[in-house]
């Protein structure tokens, strides 16, 4: 009789964990905005480049944003350019914002295509999408985030 009373309190006591866990995370109503500030070559070789960017974080929540790490993505064009992971650990503000210099990694597929893509399209402007999720300090919960952008091109004058 005992361990069918232990038995049938576990999952009832899951139950109370999992909904006070979520509890604590009804703070975050509004997805963090994640910008990109800069990107800049840092190594080339032959099948892989690497860049560092810096990324803007919003908090537009009433409480704090306690990152723990992120997964990151940039798309240039609607291609996967770059991707990266970091575990740089930052405390945003309520309503404030930081400043975060993380890295990516792009193969030289990626980059050869968007260099074809860019000198045969004459396009001027370069559209670009950063995506992922941010993990939060002692939480399961990964808060996704999605910005795009666009970027002037000018290309070199041919010529004159």
């Amino acid at each position: 009789m005992n361990n069918q009373y232990v038995t049938c309190k576990v999952p009832v006591l899951m139950v109370v964990l999992l909904l006070a866990g979520c509890a604590s995370l009804g703070g975050y109503r509004d997805p963090p905005r994640v910008s990109l500030v800069s990107i800049e070559p840092l190594d080339m070789t032959l099948l892989e480049q690497r860049y560092a960017l810096q990324l803007r974080i919003l908090n537009p929540n009433d409480v704090a944003l306690p990152v723990s790490g992120l997964n990151y993505s940039i798309e240039i064009n609607r291609r996967e350019f770059a991707y990266g992971v970091s575990r740089q650990s930052v405390t945003i503000p309520a309503h404030g914002e930081a400043l975060l210099d993380v890295e990516v990694i792009s193969n030289l597929l990626s980059l050869m295509r968007q260099v074809q893509e860019l000198g045969a399209g004459g396009k001027q402007v370069i559209e670009y999408r950063l995506s992922g999720k941010l993990s939060l300090d002692h939480s399961p919960v990964r808060l996704p985030f999605d910005y795009s952008g666009e970027l002037s091109w000018l290309p070199a004058a041919g010529g004159t």
